[in-house]
């Protein structure tokens, strides 16, 4: 074989970039599999309810096999808590980043308070509140769950604490209702999303929401 000689490489030649077609990483197949089902989940809770995520309709949704995705959750439980977790870490994120854009602690929880109504509309909120409400007849489930939402309750009692002491509030107990409170309006008016898709009502009443858990917090402003 005669050797390549300089003068046979064109000058395009060299410029022409050479396209190697990189080979993802066990670890991120399974990962973008992992998010392809738990979206998938979602969608379907969202729209079917919980009864209807079934293993198959999740399947189905994903357009993955049945062995891959239990290669990623054995068990539907499993799959659910995920779907829940991964809600959880993005409302962390995003009450993390609200409080850092206050500058004061009233702006800090009115930003946490947008926050979380802005999220009663996300198809997510639906799921997760259709994966709660599953706990009460699958033990196998709120053995799954249990861990994430008191790790998720606990932290964002504590950073509602640490913004209310900051302001002066220092009654635990009046925090801890507060909280209580809140959810249960979150968690309501996300019923309500579901149940009307009424968006101008929900509006009215997140803005009235707004207003008194604020007094309730900080007194009249």
């Amino acid at each position: 074989m005669c050797a390549l000689r300089h003068q046979d490489l064109q000058a395009e030649d060299l410029m022409k970039p050479v396209s190697v077609k990189a080979r993802r990483s066990h670890a991120e197949r399974s990962a973008a599999t992992r998010a392809k089902v738990l979206a998938a989940a979602r969608d379907v809770l969202f729209a079917q309810g919980y009864s209807g995520a079934t293993m198959l309709a999740i399947r189905n949704a994903a357009g993955i096999s049945l062995g891959a995705i239990q290669h990623q959750f054995p068990t539907k439980a499993k799959l659910m808590a995920a779907v829940v977790e991964d809600f959880s870490s993005r409302r962390v994120a995003i009450y993390a980043q609200a409080i850092r854009a206050g500058g004061t602690p009233r702006q800090s929880m009115e930003n946490i308070i947008d926050a979380n109504l802005r999220m009663i509309s996300l198809p997510e909120a639906a799921a997760a509140l259709e994966v709660h409400l599953a706990r009460r007849s699958d033990p196998e489930l709120d053995r799954e769950l249990a861990p994430i939402s008191r790790k998720f309750d606990l932290r964002v009692l504590r950073w509602s604490r640490l913004i209310l002491r900051a302001a002066g509030v220092r009654d635990d107990t009046k925090t801890q209702t507060i909280q209580l409170l809140s959810n249960a309006v979150t968690r309501g008016l996300t019923v309500e999303h579901i149940r009307t898709g009424d968006s101008e009502a929900i509006a009215l009443a997140t803005t009235l929401w707004r207003k008194h858990i604020l007094e309730m917090i900080f007194g009249p402003d």
